[in-house]
């Protein structure tokens, strides 16, 4: 239990130790998430037999186990121990993916259980967040938080990223519900190492602040900030009416293994992780609001040009098209998350930023939490309704049919959320971000950098495989010696 005990100062090589505990719960609390989460919860739901709306049920489930902070916030101001706060809520919501992983084995209705469970497993772990990110702010040094928390997210994304090909090509084998058993079983002993890592990590003792509940309402009388909410809560809805489903969609309308989406999954990863090394840069230079412009807008582009991933059925490009699609929202939830969090401190005024910030975080996790479940109803009502739009040619001999648009089932869910993205980029150009630049700049020198990373990675002993020069080189050596030949034997 002295471990346990916050400690008034800590010496620098209790700072470093301590740093190097976090590194190791970063890696496998990020690999127990990614093997108890995302599309491999998805496919486990699917193969109990739950529908659309269920889905949309449980992915609503983690939004709203978001307000269970507002007393969490008053457990940690009374108690200021953070450190046993953590460790004893985060192990029992590791338990419940242990009975999820059992649940075949248990004499219980099985969707209602993994909902049940699921519950208890968010609420829990949303009470250890409150008091870990107290805990983390007061233990990292300011001077290196940036670059330490992007190698813990780096080292975390290597080990979760060959889990999860890994895992899904092992589910793929199997195919069975005891195989999603064993992937959860799995998740729950890392989330156990996660745990014990943690119990390594030195506390600071907390200093004393005061919240007040009714400061939540505070916000809502500032116009610009004001603004800035109702952007965020349109953009949560939508966004969160098309990501909890795109596995489900890929699973049920493309039927793609659970290895290649877990593939697709990484790659957005991947693509999120390529991109963040510049963007805090751009947007400390040119402002967050228009890379969140550049960002919502890509992400816009990106769920319309998913209804042409069927037209109506699979055809040679879904895959490829697909593919790109993850790179694109890979960088537009990258933008969106990390600028929305800076203009949301920039616009927050420094003496009442608590209040504001956890104004947003609740407005976040209710349309978020809507849009899934809103989400999940209206697929199960679109499924069986298809809008055709086709022109006809007829002939003495023939009668041509020319199908000029075709909408089923996911279509119109991504039509539907296409158009609440335009209304929420609407919104945020009623915001206000002192030293803005023009979207044409940003966007320029985003292409730029991107442009130098290309040129790099193509050049080899001075050649650049990507200039056209490459592909008309050949070109023009063949004709100059067609033109010597000709020459030579006087044609």
């Amino acid at each position: 239990m002295q471990r346990l005990q916050p400690k008034r100062w800590l010496s620098g090589d209790e700072v470093r130790k301590s740093l190097g505990n976090l590194i190791y719960d970063g890696v496998f609390s990020q690999a127990m998430a990614v093997l108890a989460g995302g599309p491999i919860l998805a496919a486990y739901a699917l193969a109990l037999g739950a529908d659309n709306s269920y889905i949309g049920l449980i992915a609503a489930l983690s939004f709203f186990a978001e307000f269970v902070q507002l007393p969490a916030i008053y457990l940690v101001e009374r108690l200021k121990k953070r450190k046993y706060i953590v460790i004893a809520f985060s192990f029992a919501s590791r338990l419940f993916i242990a009975l999820i992983a059992a649940l075949p084995l248990l004499p219980v209705n099985t969707l209602n259980a993994l909902l049940l469970f699921l519950a208890a497993h968010y609420l829990l772990a949303k009470v250890s967040n409150t008091a870990w990110n107290s805990w983390m702010r007061d233990l990292v040094p300011i001077e290196i938080r940036g670059m330490f928390y992007a190698r813990r997210m780096r080292l975390s994304l290597a080990l979760s990223a060959t889990l999860a090909i890994a895992a899904g090509f092992f589910l793929d084998r199997l195919g069975t519900v005891e195989a999603y058993s064993f992937v959860f079983l799995l998740a729950f002993l890392l989330g156990v190492l996660s745990t014990f890592f943690v119990s390594r990590i030195e506390e600071p003792q907390m200093y004393s602040s005061r919240f007040s509940f009714r400061v939540i309402l505070e916000p809502f009388a500032e116009r610009n900030f004001r603004n800035l909410v109702y952007f965020v809560a349109l953009w949560s809805l939508a966004s969160n009416m098309v990501l909890p489903f795109l596995a489900v969609y890929m699973f049920k309308v493309l039927n793609l293994s659970v290895a290649i989406v877990m593939i697709l999954n990484v790659v957005s990863q991947l693509t999120s992780i390529y991109f963040l090394r510049f963007l805090g840069e751009i947007s400390d230079a040119y402002g967050n609001k228009p890379l969140l412009a550049i960002a919502g807008s890509v992400f816009s582009l990106s769920i319309f040009l998913w209804t042409f991933s069927t037209m109506p059925g699979t055809h040679a490009l879904t895959l490829p098209l697909i593919f790109i699609l993850h790179i694109f929202l890979g960088f537009a939830v990258a933008s969106i998350n990390l600028c929305s969090a800076n203009i949301a401190a920039k616009l927050s005024p420094p003496e009442r930023s608590t209040s504001y910030l956890a104004t947003l975080a609740l407005v976040t996790a209710l349309f978020s939490g809507l849009g899934a479940l809103i989400s999940g109803r209206m697929l199960d009502f679109f499924v069986e309704r298809r809008l055709s739009l086709v022109i006809q040619w007829f002939e003495p001999e023939r009668e041509v049919d020319i199908e000029v648009m075709d909408f089923t089932g996911y279509d119109f869910h991504f039509l539907i959320a296409f158009f609440i993205t335009l209304f929420a980029l609407h919104r945020l150009a009623f915001v206000r971000e002192a030293g803005e630049a023009p979207t044409r700049v940003v966007r320029n020198e985003l292409m730029s950098m991107v442009r130098r990373d290309l040129r790099g990675i193509a050049t080899v002993g001075g050649v650049h495989l990507l200039s056209p020069r490459i592909i008309y080189a050949p070109i023009l050596s063949y004709t100059q010696k067609i033109r010597r030949r000709r020459k030579y034997y006087g044609g």
